[in-house]
Order: structure tokens, then C-alpha cells, then sequence
């Protein structure tokens, strides 16, 4: 049997199966859990998958040390749901840049892990005695804290221990959050949602205002490097910038590369012709018959929503939607369903999501528009191959806006909250 470095040293004799193999564990000066199996060619932590359980209980015929405790986002107060929390033998740094690889993998594979419930409890057993590090991990965010187990004891941490970073390096050197770009508009405020969330790092670039500067959305769209600098990319409605993917280009392209590479884009309401004209293929904005529902429509030819809406919308996931529910969030109507307003007039209109295509519609209502009502999507996302069926990166588009300027979160806003925190996830929302 190999033994696996370890990060806290104990002597264990034990018997494991798997499936009709037995293995005989003897090990001095090695890790809490087996190495053979399947363990040793590592996991993926946000696959959402399931881990051969492989621990050798140091404790046995007595319960395994487990510790417990809830993770909130970094405002301290919103609960996170399916967080991974994982005890690592090995923790190398995240990528500073998107990539398709996956970096989700832990090298040498975990010790133990588990997935936060929707209201962001969590309890892992299966850790060592003495010292060890834990890792409570939302896609990019991510908390390492160094904790001490009484002997065949159990850990129940506090709020202090179980709240991800704000920034990085925020508890210790070793906490990270995702390298964040926002790109501002004329009619919403997506860095405010993410303020009010806790997020005190990222990057601002002017998209509201022409200009050529290397603040300016000019720039970034005309800088690959840049660009997948950038783990999220939030583009609000209202840049003065889209006229420079209405056609075939350098800045399209950087934009199409940057999410097949990985990246992680959100879109809302009239800017959503960073999409429409890079990404037509996914979703059929509402406009000419004429054109076929793969190929990009006229620029801002979508901007049709009736204003001074105020509607209740369907919440399609069901995860989503366990989570708005919670006391701690409350978003929703005694329905179940969520109240939204505040749509800019004019608004970009969604015909309909391609079947065919990876795509997702999170949230949809009874809508109307100029020649026409019905039952839309409000927001939706995909993921993105090229033709040649490589690619990893995500979108999300929102017909509606943040709107909100207070200093609690509105119920819509709910829903952008939890897709940020949800889209720099490894698994694959779609």
C-alpha cells in the first residue's frame, strides 16, 4: 500500500474494502486516509461528484472527528448553498487567469470532503485528529483555515471561521476570491450587488462613458490578456461600447475567446448585444422573422419590453429557488414565486432559448412587448463550444436590471446574488 504525505502523523492499523479488494492499512507518519483506489488520480471538488470513501478511521469502533458549521457569503450574513468543504493533502494556488484545465482537481486528492446544504450547514466527518487544515470553497472563493481536533473529538466552528474572504489574503495568505472586472453601464449597478454581497475587490472599467483609456471597456475588449485576467466579467446595460461587436473583429473575438478559455460573462438588459452578436447561435432575441433564430439580429433590435412592469416570475431551478426561500434571504412571494420590477423601457426581449444547445432559462414570467405577450425567459445562460466542440466558459444575461439602490438587497436582486456566487463554480451550471 502507498502511503501519501500527510498532514497530520498518526499511527493507524485498519481493514477497508473496495468493493471485493481489501486493504491492509500500517501506516506511520501518513495521512488520515487510504491512497489506493482511485484516490491518488484526484477529484473534482465542484463536480458535484461522488469520492470513494477511502478514510481510515483513526477512531474506529468510536465515531470519525467530524467538524460542522454554516458558510456565509462575505457580507457575513447570506448563507451559501453548496460550498465545498474539503480537508486537502495537498492545496496548490487557484489560476490567476480562466482557463478550460480543471483547476478544480485537488493534486494528491482530499481527505474528506462534502458539499454545504442550501442553507450553507455543512458537517464533515471523516477528518484527523490534531491539526489540519480546512477549505471552504465557492468557485473562485476560497477560505483555509488551520484547525486543531481534540482527540476522536468534533469541531463546531463560528460564523468568524466559516465566512468567505472579501478580499484576498483576507483572513490569512492562503484566501483568495476571483479576480472580478465590472464594466459600467448607464441603467444598472451590478458592482453594487456585489458590494452589498461583500465583495470589496475588483476591477472598474468605464463602459458608460467613450473613451480610449486603460480604464475604458475600449481597452479591455481590445486586450486578450487582459481580458482573461478576469475569473467574472459583468457588463451592465447602457456601454457606449457595443458597436464594436456589431461586426467581425478583434474585440468580438477577444470577447468569444475569453469565455470559450473559461470565462465566466454576465450580461444585462440593452447590453445585450455583446452576446447576441458573439454568442448568436444560444438565444433568439425577439425581432425580425426574417433572420434565422442562429444568426445575429439587427443591433439593438431586441429592445422591445413594454415599460413599468412589475411581474412574478417562475423560479425554473430548484436549487435557486430553495435558496430565495431561505429566512435569511426571503425573496420570495407567499406563491412561491418572486416579484420583479424596475424594467428599463425598451427592453431586451428573449424569444426563445435553443433546445439544442447547452442553454438554461433560470427564471421566467407572463410578459409584453411591442407586438406581443407571453411567458419569456428573464434570465438564462449557457455554455459556449466552438465549432470544433472545445470550450468551457459560461453566460448569463438578464433581462432586467440590479435597480435597487438601497443598502438591502431587492428580491430580484436575490437572483443575481446567487448566479454570482454560482457562475466561477467548476460543475457545470447548465
Amino acid at each position: 500500500m502507498k502511503c501519501l504525505p500527510s498532514l497530520r502523523t498518526f499511527l493507524t492499523l485498519s481493514v477497508i474494502s473496495i468493493g471485493s479488494v481489501f486493504i491492509v492499512g500500517a501506516c506511520a507518519d501518513n495521512t488520515y486516509f487510504a491512497s489506493d483506489g482511485g484516490a491518488d488520480k484526484g477529484i473534482t471538488p465542484d463536480a458535484y461528484g461522488v469520492v470513494p470513501d477511502l478514510y481510515v478511521n483513526p477512531c474506529a469502533p468510536d465515531p470519525a472527528p467530524t467538524v460542522s458549521g454554516k458558510v456565509f457569503a462575505p457580507n457575513g450574513t447570506d448563507p451559501i448553498a453548496g460550498a465545498l468543504v474539503f480537508v486537502p493533502n495537498e492545496l496548490p494556488p487557484l489560476p490567476k487567469e480562466v482557463r478550460c484545465a480543471s483547476w478544480c482537481t485537488v493534486v494528491g486528492s482530499s481527505g474528506s470532503q462534502t458539499y454545504a446544504n442550501a442553507d450553507g450547514s455543512f458537517e464533515l466527518a471523516g477528518v484527523p485528529n490534531g491539526k489540519f487544515q480546512l477549505v471552504i470553497q465557492k468557485g473562485y472563493f476560497r477560505r483555509v483555515l488551520d484547525l486543531e481536533m481534540p482527540h476522536c473529538g468534533t469541531l463546531a466552528l463560528e460564523k468568524a471561521a466559516t465566512t468567505l474572504p472579501a478580499k484576498n489574503g483576507h483572513y490569512g495568505p492562503l484566501d483568495t476570491i476571483p479576480n472580478i472586472g465590472v464594466v459600467t453601464g448607464a441603467w444598472d449597478k451590478l458592482e453594487k450587488v456585489l458590494q452589498k454581497i461583500g465583495v470589496e475587490e475588483m476591477t472598474i472599467y468605464n463602459g458608460k462613458d467613450l473613451g480610449s483609456g486603460p480604464q475604458s471597456m475600449q481597452s479591455l475588449l481590445q486586450n486578450s490578456a487582459l481580458m482573461r485576467s478576469h475569473h467574472l466579467l459583468f457588463i451592465n446595460c447602457g456601454t457606449k461600447f457595443e458597436g464594436l461587436v456589431t461586426e467581425a473583429g478583434a474585440a468580438r473575438n477577444v470577447l468569444f475567446d475569453y469565455v470559450k478559455q473559461g470565462g465566466r460573462l454576465f450580461v444585462t438588459d440593452y447590453s445585450y448585444d455583446f452576446i447576441e452578436q458573439t454568442f448568436p447561435s444560444f438565444v433568439d432575441f425577439v425581432s425580425s422573422d426574417q433572420t434565422a433564430v442562429d444568426q445575429a439580429e439587427t443591433h439593438n433590435a431586441a429592445e422591445k419590453g413594454a415599460d413599468n412592469l412589475k411581474v412574478k416570475a417562475e423560479i425554473l431551478d430548484t436549487s435557486m429557488k430553495s435558496w430565495l426561500g431561505l429566512p435569511e434571504i426571503d425573496a420570495l412571494l407567499d406563491d412561491g414565486r418572486i416579484e420583479i420590477e424596475g424594467f428599463e423601457t425598451g427592453w431586451a426581449v428573449q424569444q426563445s432559448l435553443n433546445g439544442a444547445l447547452p442553454t438554461k432559462s433560470w427564471v421566467e414570467a407572463n410578459v409584453s412587448w411591442v407586438g406581443g405577450s407571453g411567458k419569456r425567459s428573464l434570465t438564462s445562460s449557457y455554455s459556449v463550444a466552438d465549432t470544433d466542440g472545445t470550450g468551457c466558459g459560461h453566460v448569463y444575461f438578464s433581462s432586467y436590471h440590479t435597480w435597487g439602490d438601497g443598502e438591502e438587497l431587492l428580491p430580484q436582486e436575490r437572483i443575481l446574488e446567487y448566479l454570482m456566487l454560482e457562475m466561477g463554480s467548476c460543475r457545470d451550471p447548465i
